[in-house]
């Protein structure tokens, strides 16, 4: 007589099928959203770090040549960089997933090109230098009251030692 029934290697093999589509469905829901609040997550770093180096910036440029601050910047993800021939200090970051948003926040401008936003300040009344860039770890960032230039505007220097900011301003 013949038992009526699934085998136990047809069972087992419905078990992990029906496992495999659960998670491959939870997966493809869930990743967006994950990769969503990361990009979020990173952006308000940046945010923050372009926020903590402009107010530093602005003590340096009000007090006396030579002023000194050094701070500690945590970097996730993306790129901190100087622009010193736009006297720009930006945060440039490749997103995962896009997202909407666009204008300003205080000091903080923001555009977004394809999957890729930029943070940046602009600076009118200052003359912005350093070469250097910031990346994903811990970094520390000096920023250097280096006299000023032809037009009166203090020169403030963000880089990593007070050697690169010398080197680069004389």
């Amino acid at each position: 007589m013949r038992k009526k029934g699934l085998s136990p290697f047809i069972s087992f093999a419905l078990v992990i099928l029906i496992g495999i589509t659960a998670l491959s469905l939870t997966l493809t829901v869930l990743n967006p959203a994950l990769d969503k609040a990361r990009d979020s997550a990173i952006i308000d770093e940046g945010f923050n770090n372009l926020g903590m180096i402009d107010n530093n910036i602005m003590e340096v440029a009000s007090e006396a040549e030579d002023s000194i601050r050094t701070i500690n910047l945590k970097v996730t993800e993306g790129t901190y960089r100087v622009d010193p021939v736009n006297d720009f200090l930006n945060f440039t970051y490749r997103m995962r997933r896009g997202l909407e948003i666009s204008g300003q926040r205080g000091n903080i401008n923001i555009t977004i090109s394809g999957d890729e936003i930029t943070l940046f300040t602009v600076y009118t009344n200052l003359n912005i230098t350093g070469l250097d860039h910031f990346t994903k770890g811990d970094n520390s960032v000096l920023i250097l009251y280096n006299g000023t230039d032809q037009n009166n505007r203090p020169i403030i220097c963000v880089g990593k030692s007070r050697e690169s900011c010398v080197e680069r301003t004389t």
